[in-house]
């Protein structure tokens, strides 16, 4: 059996990991000149360094365990990390001690929130959070204060316009893999492979090559042909178009958007296609900065002030060591928005020049000279809008078309995208597969 892959992100790796180990052969077709898709890199005075910040929850085992596999265990760090809030001032926000000095928000709303963190853990069924909005639930949950003070700026901030549409669920999960993080003194670990993810991406691509695996690179995949198949009376996916060549395979997994299957596969049934197209996702870009010195002492800023156009502030040097980037302090500027936005399309440059003011206004005696260098990475397809009942609108990883199918980050559900859930999602679509072949 040969199998095609559209896409050589985690997913994709993680499809022909399972698949491969069956003695199945794979090819995947990726449109980038590497592999590892949201979680690719670029290298900052020789170390590598994910273009779009990344690090490992306690509960990311799946992950973990990949990379105790691929031999690189001993680098797996868990550091203690910072969080903190910024409205107008900052607010460290890592301990309880640190939420009861929250004065953003009133004392009673303050033990409100910390209740939030602590009933979110008793949580154990999320179907009845499909039904309600992110919105009405903190409501319900801590009060109307702590909802306007805190969640509805980072909500906003977040999913713009699509914000009142997310459902409870999205938000519980957060709260949840935040707490699944913290030890007995509250304190969060959070998992850093020192010297980069990308260590992890290129030894599980060498290992896939050694088995076998075949890769495309610079491969855009133009065109998934399905043929009518009248013996069955279901359409059938034949392999795909790269380079305006027909590439055959005997199935056909796909790791994109749900949106971009349905304009690769104009063959799809109608009302299947029209449903990949109901799924939004937001764009996403971020600009790297490299600084001469620290911004703050948070690992991760939230930015709860909706005049500000980025939602985060991520100073990856507050985990890891500046030594190890050449003793450059190393920071990430998030902004979610739709891809039509004027951001989206701004060169590091601008994107900078554009952030500077509020740069200035955040951090005291912030200056343009503190900036080395800057890099911007941008992906269309970053945050798929989790809406009210999505799982009735989530596309199973069979198609309705034979030997075509779906495994992307708008599947992961109700879990949320990441590394590990990559991994995970990319095995269980292919042991799916592998279940349907055995069965005919």
């Amino acid at each position: 059996m040969q199998v095609a892959i559209v896409g050589a992100g985690i997913t994709g790796l993680s499809i022909a990991d399972t698949l491969s180990e069956q003695g199945i052969q794979c090819t995947l077709y990726e449109r980038a000149s590497s592999v590892g898709g949201l979680a690719g890199s670029f290298t900052v005075n020789g170390v590598s360094l994910e273009k779009f910040y990344h690090h490992l929850f306690t509960s990311d085992t799946a992950m973990a365990a990949l990379i105790e596999r691929l031999r690189l265990g001993s680098k797996l760090q868990w550091l203690p990390t910072t969080n903190s809030y910024y409205a107008n001032r900052f607010y460290r926000l890592s301990t309880p001690v640190d939420l009861l000095r929250f004065s953003h928000i009133s004392l009673v709303d303050r033990i409100r929130l910390g209740m939030l963190y602590l009933r979110t853990r008793f949580v154990s069924d999320w179907h009845a959070l499909e039904e309600i909005t992110a919105r009405d639930w903190l409501v319900a949950m801590a009060g109307e204060g702590v909802y306007r003070g805190v969640w509805e700026p980072m909500l906003r901030g977040k999913f713009g316009r699509y914000a009142d549409e997310v459902a409870a669920v999205w938000i519980w999960n957060k709260l949840k893999l935040r707490g699944s993080s913290r030890g007995k003194g509250q304190e969060e670990r959070l998992g850093y492979l020192e010297g980069g993810f990308g260590q992890a991406i290129e030894a599980w691509e060498r290992h896939l090559r050694e088995r076998g695996v075949q890769f495309e690179l610079d491969a855009p995949v133009e065109e998934v042909p399905i043929a009518p198949c009248a013996d069955r009376g279901r359409p059938v996916a034949t392999g795909v178009v790269v380079r305006g060549r027909l590439c055959p395979a005997d199935r056909v997994f796909v790791t994109t958007a749900p949106e971009v299957l349905a304009d690769l596969a104009p063959g799809l049934p109608d009302d299947y296609r029209e449903r990949l197209r109901s799924i939004t996702y937001l764009a996403n870009v971020c600009l790297v900065m490299s600084l001469d010195r620290s911004l703050s002492d948070a690992y991760w800023l939230n930015v709860g002030d909706p005049s500000i156009p980025f939602t985060g502030v991520i100073e990856h040097t507050n985990m890891q060591r500046p030594e190890t980037y050449g003793g450059t302090h190393l920071a990430y500027l998030s902004r979610y928005l739709d891809p039509q936005d004027p951001y989206y399309h701004m060169s590091a440059d601008e994107l900078l020049e554009a952030y500077l003011p509020h740069l200035q206004r955040m951090f005291r005696g912030f200056e343009r000279g503190w900036v080395r260098q800057v890099w911007a990475w941008r992906e269309r397809y970053a945050q798929p809008v989790i809406g009210l009942r999505y799982s009735q609108r989530k596309p199973p990883f069979r198609t309705p078309v034979d030997h075509l199918w779906l495994s992307s980050m708008a599947q992961v559900y109700p879990e949320d995208r990441g590394m590990n859930y990559a991994v995970v999602y990319g095995r269980r679509a292919a042991l799916e597969m592998l279940q349907v072949e055995g069965e005919h």
